[in-house]
């Protein structure tokens, strides 16, 4: 079984478990991060990991609900289980499972599985991004006016985050807040939002997404316009032509 197969079983395994789960208010406690976590969570790591380790046992693998497992390997698997565990919980269906695995810390494969939308958007390093199996690219908007700007607004930074906001206040765009950092990054591949600011984040939410966006045609930058990486915490997403508005409203 190749990279991407795996990637996919082990994302639909996850999402069997997360439909088991699904309305059923599993239990649930907070972390020191004052995120939650539940059953599902716990339950669908598992499946993931089972699954990697059966195809590649010598990887490492970072994950959400686990930490690192160091294996001394080129090749490291960068998973959550569950990405709006939140919206899980009060069902609401924008959550769902990312899984990427990185070359010397470079995202080669991502898969973002989404169940109860039956929506898996995958890439490959240097063969494009595909939505339940047809290629997507990111949107052809130019103007910033009437654009879509999906906005993290989770609960680190978030005076940042609210800075930006407030210097959206005179604009005419739609702003989102998603309860999930991996809807967000479908939305930007699939051209459905325009760009996607991320003020705090972790290598496990954005790790599959980063490889995804970049292979439907977006640009990612810090957000001082410079290159970044997964293992970095602060993002601006766009379609390449709205880039430079993003970042002039972060000034």
């Amino acid at each position: 079984m190749n990279f991407k197969s795996t990637a996919l079983l082990a994302a639909r395994k996850a999402g069997k478990v997360l439909l088991k789960y699904y309305g059923k208010k599993p239990n649930v406690m907070k972390k020191s991060d004052k995120t939650f976590v539940s059953k599902a969570d716990i339950e669908a790591n598992k499946a993931i990991i089972d699954t990697i380790k059966k195809n590649f046992p010598d990887h490492s693998i970072l994950s959400e609900e686990t930490g690192f497992e160091d294996n001394k390997s080129d090749y490291k698997w960068v998973l959550d289980p569950l990405d709006g565990t939140h919206n899980f919980i009060h069902e609401i269906p924008l959550f769902g499972t990312s899984i990427a695995l990185e070359y010397k810390d470079k995202p080669i494969v991502g898969v973002l599985h989404f169940p109860i939308l039956r929506q898996t958007v995958v890439a490959e390093k240097g063969k494009g991004a595909f939505l339940n199996g047809k290629k997507v690219h990111v949107s052809n908007k130019k103007t910033f006016e009437h654009s879509l700007i999906v906005v993290d607004y989770g609960y680190r930074k978030r005076q940042k985050k609210l800075n930006f906001l407030q210097n959206l206040t005179d604009e005419r765009i739609d702003v989102r807040n998603l309860g999930s950092a991996i809807y967000g990054l479908l939305l930007v591949s699939c051209g459905n939002s325009d760009g996607y600011v991320i003020i705090s984040t972790n290598e496990w939410d954005i790790a599959a997404g980063f490889l995804i966006v970049e292979e439907a045609g977006g640009k990612i930058t810090d957000l001082n316009g410079r290159n970044t990486m997964p293992q970095h915490e602060e993002f601006v997403m766009s379609n390449g032509k709205l880039h430079k508005e993003l970042l002039k409203r972060l000034k």
